[in-house]
């Protein structure tokens, strides 16, 4: 229980952040850890949604730190890194977070702030997946669960990037879809453009993986059990896709913007779950 909670909570915290970005409103309190010089600020809807948002990663950290200690006692051997880890990440984060508002939003400072922040929620549901204690915490990139890894990676690579383009302002450098700039391979490239592009290479490339991983699952009999998670994941992909192409053209909307996160990480869940269940299928194979 305390795993799905902690697990909501910094779903909800990235969430909000979009929304605080999309808002511009991430030096509403331009001081730290104080807002505006009070505990409690001015009744003002940007103010409150910064606030909130501080609020929200307090009991976040609150909530980690106690799952961390129980994981702790419970797994064994080199899982042990993974509590430790995403206690030592949280931390950073905090610090990374007071920088954020006292540099006054910097592009890399706040891409890197959220990436951690996605780390640290990937962290979060491996630890609430698998609690160590009605079987044990196995990790491996062999075999299929080595591709189902990969997958987790692009989806991480294609939504850190999505975070630079959004503070970097770059998120229309290709105003258009599924052309840039009128053509299917831009003709400009400048820095804003190549990550634009890249983005939407990237993303292709996810959707191409997770369907040819679906593929295999109708004729391989040690991903058979995944079949329906990846058509799953390969119907989710294709709906992000379209959210992306949403994103662009509704000019970077962001309750659009909060909502291709929410699949982003909805995607990572589901993937996620996806790898452990094949680790486990690989160690204890089926009859």
């Amino acid at each position: 229980m305390l795993g799905r909670v902690t697990a909501g909570l910094f779903f909800l915290l990235l969430i909000w952040g979009n929304l605080v970005a999309g808002m511009q409103a991430g030096l509403a309190c331009p001081d730290w850890p104080l807002c505006q010089g009070k505990f409690l600020p001015p009744l003002r809807v940007d103010v409150w949604m910064e606030f909130l948002h501080r609020v929200i990663a307090a009991l976040a950290t609150v909530t980690l730190v106690i799952l961390a200690r129980q994981r702790m006692s419970s797994y064994h051997g080199f899982t042990k890194a993974i509590p430790i880890t995403a206690v030592g990440l949280i931390a950073l984060e905090i610090l990374l977070g007071a920088l954020v508002v006292g540099l006054g939003l910097p592009v890399q400072v706040t891409t890197v702030h959220f990436m951690i922040g996605l780390a640290i929620f990937m962290l979060v549901l491996f630890m609430a997946i698998c609690d160590g204690d009605g079987a044990p915490v196995e990790m491996s990139l062999s075999g299929y669960a080595g591709a189902l890894f990969s997958l987790l990676i692009l989806v991480y690579a294609q939504a850190s990037l999505g975070a630079y383009l959004r503070h970097s302002a770059s998120g229309l450098a290709c105003p258009d879809f599924p052309t840039c700039q009128g053509t299917l391979i831009p003709v400009v490239w400048d820095r804003p453009v190549a990550t634009h592009f890249t983005h939407r290479v990237v993303a292709a490339a996810t959707f191409l993986t997770v369907f040819t991983l679906y593929l295999y699952s109708l004729k391989e009999r040690a991903l058979k059990a995944r079949r329906g998670t990846l058509l799953t994941l390969t119907i989710l992909v294709a709906i992000q896709i379209g959210l992306g192409a949403a994103t662009v053209l509704s000019g970077l909307s962001y309750p659009v913007t909060a909502l291709h996160l929410a699949m982003t990480m909805t995607i990572i869940g589901l993937g996620l779950r996806a790898w452990l269940l094949q680790i486990r299928d690989q160690v204890e194979p089926l009859p």
